[in-house]
C-alpha cells in the first residue's frame, strides 16, 4: 500500500532531523557557476529506524566538500513509491515520487509536477518548465522552457570521483537555477541510488 500525507509527513521530520548534523556541514554557495564545482561523488550513510531504512548522504564537490545532503526512502518494493529529500544551505528540495508522477516542493511549498515523460510543469501555470533528455550514453541535456542550458553527466555510467556533475552552456537567472537544480538534483541522486542497487 502506498503511503498517507500522515506518514510522509512524519518521515519526512525524520529526514531533516537526520541531515540535520549533516546540512550543518554544506558549504556555503550562491553563484550559478558554483553548480560547476559538484561531482558525481555521491558519499552514502544508512539510517535505520525499526524496520525503515532511509539512505543518507552527501553530493561532494570536486574538491571532496560537501555541497548537498540527501535522504532517500522506499515504500513499496518493486514499485515507484519513494519520498526523496535533497538541503543545500539556502534550498530544501522535497520530491514525493509517486507510480506515475512526482510532486515537488520547494522550501516548503509545492511549485511543480514532474510526469511520467520526465517533464516539469508549474503547479499554478501548467506550462512546462523544464525537462532532462539523453543527449548521448554519457551526457543527459537540462533543458529549461524550450532552451538547453546544460548537461549532466550520466551518473549510471562510469566517471572518476572527481568528475564535474553539471556543465553549463548559458548564464542561469534565479528562478532558472531552481529548476535547474530540481531537476538536474534529482536525476544525479536517483540514478546514483539506482546504480548502486544493481551492484
Amino acid at each position: 500500500m502506498p503511503p498517507g500525507v500522515k506518514k510522509i509527513n512524519k518521515d519526512l521530520a525524520v529526514m531533516r532531523q537526520v541531515a540535520r548534523p549533516l546540512v550543518e556541514q554544506l558549504i556555503p554557495w550562491e553563484d550559478e557557476k558554483e553548480i560547476e564545482l559538484m561531482s558525481l561523488r555521491l558519499d552514502f550513510k544508512t539510517q535505520k529506524r525499526g524496520l525503515d531504512k532511509i539512505v543518507l548522504g552527501s553530493v561532494q564537490s570536486i574538491y571532496f566538500e560537501p555541497m548537498a545532503v540527501f535522504a532517500y526512502k522506499d515504500y513499496v518494493k518493486g514499485t515507484r513509491e519513494a519520498l526523496l529529500y535533497c538541503r543545500t544551505v539556502k534550498l530544501e528540495i522535497v520530491y514525493r515520487i509517486r507510480k506515475n508522477d512526482i510532486d515537488v516542493y520547494l522550501n516548503g511549498k509545492q511549485v511543480a509536477i514532474i510526469d511520467s515523460g520526465n517533464i516539469m510543469y508549474g503547479l499554478r501555470s501548467k506550462s512546462a518548465l523544464g525537462r532532462v533528455v539523453p543527449y548521448s550514453s554519457d551526457l543527459l541535456s537540462i533543458i529549461i522552457w524550450d532552451r538547453e542550458t546544460g548537461h549532466l553527466f550520466n551518473p549510471s555510467r562510469p566517471h572518476s570521483d572527481v568528475q564535474r556533475a553539471f556543465y553549463l552552456m548559458t548564464q542561469l537567472s534565479d528562478e532558472e537555477q531552481g529548476i535547474f537544480l530540481t531537476l538536474g538534483m534529482y536525476e544525479l541522486i536517483t540514478r546514483t541510488l539506482l546504480n548502486k542497487k544493481r551492484k
